[in-house]
This record gives structure tokens, sequence and C-alpha cells, in this order.
């Protein structure tokens, strides 16, 4: 059990945290045999990684360890090894949490890249949460993948409305801006509108240069 939270109060020995979701009391006795859980403190450096980001990374683990049969900690052993190479650095650790988020973001994008392009399948999760939200969408939007729900073969949506009448094959595609929306969520985002939605989500719409209109094939 790991539970973030903030410090409200401290008095000598005796210190007062709220957690940013419940507390499982019932688990917490089952891992206890007097039946009064202790825990261990330990103070977060706001500049490494998050649970969440932790989370994801070993998430993403445990998916590729279901699909190739691998041990967990095989797998984490070979991404840190690919992605040491990749970034040109000694191996890394992951453990106390003692690389910073941006780092683990990197990471995450890594392994997410990985996966889109090998056809690695994932459960998705809120990756843009855990990382720099545009560079994540973007990995998103270049394989057509839906920003809410990971959704592959996405509709690749305009944020600024194109216009009815105008031609999508003629039109300056790099002033524009881009989502990827399954049929489901870019029919929510007609239905609700397109501020309302974005707020919903969160999301961020990508633009793209030129060059990227035409490797992602957008217009024709």
């Amino acid at each position: 059990m790991e539970y973030e939270g903030k410090l409200l109060r401290v008095s000598g020995d005796e210190i007062t945290f709220k957690l940013d979701k419940d507390f499982d009391i019932a688990e917490a006795r089952r891992l206890t045999i007097e039946n009064e859980p202790r825990a261990i403190i330990r103070m977060i450096d706001e500049r490494n990684m998050t649970l969440s980001q932790n989370g994801m990374i070993h998430g993403l683990f445990n998916d590729f360890s279901l699909y190739t049969g691998y041990p967990p900690e095989y797998v984490k052993e070979l991404f840190k090894a690919m992605f040491s190479g990749y970034k040109g650095i000694e191996s890394f650790s992951l453990e106390n949490y003692g690389v910073s988020q941006v780092f683990a973001g990197e990471f995450i994008e890594y392994i997410l890249e990985f996966f889109f392009a090998n056809g690695i399948p994932f459960k998705y999760q809120k990756f843009h949460l855990a990382s720099d939200i545009t560079r994540v969408l973007f990995i998103l939007l270049k394989y057509r993948a839906c920003f809410v729900c990971g959704k592959e073969h996405a509709d690749m949506a305009h944020y600024e409305a194109v216009g009815m009448g105008r031609n999508r094959k003629t039109i300056d595609h790099s002033q524009h801006r881009f989502m990827a929306l399954c049929r489901e969520h870019h029919q929510e985002q007609h239905t609700i509108g397109l501020t309302k939605f974005m707020s919903k989500y969160v999301l961020v719409p990508i633009k793209l240069t030129p060059e990227q209109i035409k490797e992602f094939r957008i217009g024709g």
C-alpha cells in the first residue's frame, strides 16, 4: 500500500496528513499481525518522479511481460538498458523514486512509442498526467490513438473548424491544430461542444509542421 498526501500539522511525534485518496483501513489491518497498522513515512522530493509515474512505468512493464512471457524483472532491466543506450547514459535506478519527474516522463514516452511502433498491446493509462502532455499526445497523434481512451485507428480531428465546402486536400493544414479521437469520443466532442470536451478530458491540440503533415498523411 502506498499513499501520497499533504502534511497538514505537526505536534511533536504526532502528524496529520490529508491523503490524495481514502485510506483502506481494512487492507492495512490485513497486513499486520497485531491489528495495529504501522507505516513508514517517506518525505517526497518533489523534483523526483511521482507515484503515478512510477505506477505507469511498472504498469507498462507488466503489460509487456504479459504479452511476451518474459518475467517482469527481466522486462524492467531490458527497457532500462534500451533507454540508457538511447540516451547515451549509464544505467539508472528506479528504486525509491530516484529519478526526476522529467526523466521519468521521457522514459514513459520512450516505452509508449516502442509499444506503438511494435504493435504491443497495453492497458491505456492517462500517460499525459505523468509527463509533458504535448510530447505524449504527439506520440498518440503519430500513431492515431485516441487522446481520450487510447483506441487505435482514431480519426484525425481538426481543433479549428475547417468549414463547410472547403477542400481538405488544398487547405494549409500546418495552420491548424489536431487531435486523434476514436469515433465514440469524436461524436461526444460534437455533441457536448469543443470547449466543454477539452475541459472535461484536459486535452491539448497539437500543431504540426508541413513535414509532419506530409508524414502523417493528413489531407491526402
